[in-house]
């Protein structure tokens, strides 16, 4: 399992291209250590995702990051666990949307917090 995180990590890693994290707005708030300017956060690591009152860990990769990929994530929160499978493409520049698999129409934009 570790070294599934270990290559997780590394392949994300030159994404976010030497920042700590993508986010949307509110998920850049709390990478900056500012008030979320909503509870609609949504935060990627390199190794995890994080969302309001949840946090998933990167388990698996599949396709190609710069064109489409899915990922896998073992999450927990509010007392409960359960695998989460999203949907990433990259849009341009910095950005890229993030969806649950399940919920396609619940796209979030991602762009590189600084």
């Amino acid at each position: 399992m570790r070294q599934i995180i270990a290559a997780v990590a590394l392949t994300i890693l030159p994404l976010v291209a030497g920042a700590q994290a993508l986010g949307n707005a509110a998920g850049c708030d709390r990478v900056a250590g500012r008030e979320e300017s909503s509870d609609n956060l949504f935060v990627l690591w390199p190794n995890q995702i994080e969302r309001w009152e949840s946090r998933c860990e990167i388990v698996q990769i599949d396709g190609d990051l710069n064109l489409r990929s899915l990922i896998t994530a073992s999450c927990s929160g509010e007392g409960d666990t359960w695998e989460q499978v999203y949907g990433m493409t990259p849009v341009g520049g910095d950005v890229f949307t993030i969806w649950p698999v399940e919920s396609p129409e619940l796209i979030t934009e991602l762009r590189l917090c600084e």
